[in-house]
């Protein structure tokens, strides 16, 4: 423990000789602590945090398929495999709507899903 000490204590006097090298090391250490976090923040919120949702593994999404490009579901065909299919617990249908709470003159937009209440448990 006396090692420890002493050599701490020496660690420290030449950091403090050489303050533009300690005030960059510290500058570095923070900046990439700072950057690991909010990296390892966003990657777990979406890749890796479950789902909010009771078994989402069983969660799916469905669309019409027009001209080899993926369309929404028109209301007709929504009803139709609704009344149709036993394969599914439920047919909660999302509507895809570019909602904003900001000024008009302001160009930026959050896109949102509106679902319905039966959607959520």
């Amino acid at each position: 423990m006396g090692n420890f000490l002493r050599d701490t204590r020496f660690g420290f006097r030449l950091l403090l000789k050489n303050l533009g090298f300690a005030s960059v090391a510290v500058l570095a250490l923070a900046l990439g602590i700072g950057a690991n976090t909010a990296i390892f923040s966003v990657v777990y919120a979406t890749l890796l945090a479950p789902l909010p949702y009771p078994h989402p593994d069983q969660l799916t999404m469905v669309w019409s398929r027009v001209k080899d490009h993926n369309n929404g579901v028109a209301a007709g065909d929504y009803l139709d495999w609704k009344r149709k299919t036993q394969s599914f617990r439920s047919w909660p249908r999302g509507l895809a709507k570019i909602l904003t709470s900001r000024p008009p003159d302001d160009r930026s937009a959050s896109p949102l899903k509106k679902t319905p209440p039966s959607f959520f448990p």
